[in-house]
């Protein structure tokens, strides 16, 4: 009867849920420092990364002559348009990003904390048990090209228990450009002015991922793509695939093959300084598409970039 007892107790402590959460978190936190969305693959699509770079390379063998005397605006306009083309390709096939759960009379929301940055750049709301980190040592913070020892990194918050992970990164917008050989000059103050919108979103996750070690195929959600009235702020939604090296075990063991990771995220134009300031906010779909989804979207709409 002790034997039972015990094993029962012993069954009863880890649900199928905080057992999977425990197999990720060995790998959650090797990308806590500088977090981003997760690799994902489909037998019916070429990776995003690769069209988005195929695109890239084909217009500029095509249509880009340093010599021209074509404008800048026209420049970025004819980029950007083969980017969001690439954008499109890659979702093509693909169910869209979940929408957040709402919250219900059911389900009390989750209590949130207010973070004030120090430096005055930004402001944001974050659930209550999340830590929270602002980076200040010199070599973590990005420097004038928005590289540092944690990327573009400036502040992360989270729940390692749950893998749910917030992050801010700072860079010159100018580099969003140089990056991808366009010139950038011009008005550079709304996401309209920079290029299309969808095709904006897509340079801001590809620069997050390119470091990474690994072949990136993060989607982007192209319904989700939006443009505040001002044009100085753009929310977007990406949705990528954990590698699961056995699928089978997943299987056997918890009723499913894939597991996927959800990213909700906003880049702000409103300091007014020359920089984009970006928010990232994501978890396992499982989570995301219930209460701890809600959370975290508050935490993308409370972020505000101030102006300096």
């Amino acid at each position: 009867c002790r034997t039972k007892h015990s094993n029962t107790l012993k069954t009863s402590s880890f649900t199928p849920a905080m057992m999977m959460r425990r197999l990720l978190l060995s790998l959650i936190l090797a990308t806590a420092s500088a977090p981003a969305s997760w690799a994902f693959t489909t037998t019916t699509t070429t990776s995003y990364t690769s069209r988005t770079r195929l695109e890239t390379r084909r217009w500029m063998a095509q249509e880009f002559n340093p010599s021209d005397d074509t404008s800048s605006t026209t420049t970025r306009r004819h980029f950007f348009s083969a980017m969001a083309s690439a954008a499109m390709i890659s979702a093509y096939g693909l169910a869209p990003v979940a929408a957040v759960a709402e919250e219900t009379t059911a389900t009390a929301p989750l209590a949130m904390k207010p973070f004030v940055d120090p430096y005055g750049m930004f402001s944001i709301e974050v659930p209550e048990g999340f830590y929270t980190l602002r980076r200040q040592a010199k070599g973590d913070l990005p420097n004038d090209k928005g590289k540092g020892r944690r990327g573009s990194s400036i502040f992360t918050a989270g729940n390692m228990a749950k893998a749910e992970v917030v992050a801010v990164e700072r860079f010159p917008t100018r580099v969003l450009l140089e990056e991808n050989g366009i010139e950038a000059t011009g008005n550079l103050a709304t996401f309209p002015d920079i290029g299309e919108p969808a095709a904006v979103a897509a340079l801001i996750n590809l620069r997050r991922e390119k470091d990474k070690p690994g072949k990136s195929n993060t989607v982007l959600d192209t319904h989700s793509v939006r443009v505040s009235p001002d044009g100085k702020e753009l929310s977007f939604m990406l949705r990528s695939e954990i590698d699961v090296q056995k699928p089978e075990l997943l299987m056997e063991q918890y009723g499913i093959s894939r597991l996927f990771r959800v990213t909700t995220a906003k880049a702000s134009l409103t300091a007014n300084d020359g920089n984009l300031l970006a928010v990232f906010a994501s978890a396992l779909e499982t989570d995301f598409n219930a209460q701890d989804g809600v959370a975290l979207q508050r935490t993308v709409d409370s972020f505000k970039a101030m102006e300096l």
